[in-house]
C-alpha cells in the first residue's frame, strides 16, 4: 500500500505505507526533529489497478474519501530534492483515519473539515461547497488520479491525497505538547498529542 500525494506545489510524491497513523497515536518526534510542519489532505482509497487514467473513468477508481494531515520534520528539508524526499519517509506522519465517508457525505456543503491545535481552529474548508468547487470536493479527487496516475501506477488499497494548503509551521522542540484534533461530518476523525 501506497500513498500518492499531490503536494500543494502541484508536484507527486509517493509515502511508504510505514508512514500511515490510522487510529490517532500520538506523535513522538525523534530527537534529530526540532521543528514539525503540517498540511491538511483531502483523500481517497484506490479501488482498482490503474494507469494513466482518463478524466471519464476516474470516478472508477475510488469508494470513498477521507480527510486528514500530513507531518513534516522541517530539519530535513533542506532546499534539497533528496531533504524532501527524507522527509516524507519518516513514520507515522500520515494521519489518514478510517473508516472513511461516502462520496454523497463528502460532496455536501453543510459538512465542514476543521483542524485544530489545542482548541484553536487552524483550518476550515467545506468540501461541497459550490464556490470552493475547483479547489476541493470529488472533482479534485478525480483529477488527482489523472495527475497522478500519469506518473505512477494506483493498487487497490493504495491511498492518493491532495494538500488542501502550503505545509505551514506546528510546533517546535521549545514549545509544550499539543493537542491536534480534526472534524468532518460532525465526526471527530483525529485526535492526538505531539509530544517531544
Amino acid at each position: 500500500m501506497n500513498i500518492v500525494i499531490r503536494t500543494a506545489g502541484d508536484r507527486t510524491i509517493v509515502r511508504p505505507d510505514t508512514t500511515w497513523e490510522k487510529n490517532s497515536d500520538d506523535f513522538f518526534p525523534p530527537d534529530f526533529v526540532d521543528l514539525v510542519s503540517w498540511s491538511p489532505v483531502m483523500f481517497a482509497r484506490v479501488s482498482k489497478l490503474g494507469r494513466s487514467v482518463g478524466p471519464q473513468f476516474a470516478r472508477r477508481y475510488y469508494d470513498s474519501i477521507g480527510f486528514g494531515l500530513l507531518l513534516y520534520p522541517e530539519n530535513l528539508i533542506d532546499g534539497s530534492s533528496e531533504g524532501y524526499a527524507t522527509a516524507s519517509c519518516l513514520d507515522h506522519t500520515s494521519y489518514l483515519p478510517v473508516p472513511l465517508f461516502n462520496l454523497a457525505t463528502a460532496a455536501s456543503a453543510d459538512n465542514r473539515f476543521t483542524v485544530r491545535k489545542d482548541g484553536r481552529e487552524l483550518f476550515s474548508i467545506s468540501p461541497g461547497d459550490p464556490l470552493r468547487e475547483s479547489v476541493i470536493g470529488i472533482s479534485l479527487i478525480e483529477r488527482l488520479i489523472v495527475e497522478t496516475t500519469r506518473m505512477v501506477y494506483i493498487r487497490k488499497g493504495d491511498f492518493v491525497a491532495a494538500e488542501l494548503c502550503p505545509r505551514k509551521k506546528l510546533l517546535s522542540r521549545d514549545e509544550p505538547p499539543a493537542r491536534i484534533t480534526a472534524s468532518f461530518c460532525d465526526n471527530t476523525v483525529l485526535d492526538f498529542e505531539i509530544r517531544y
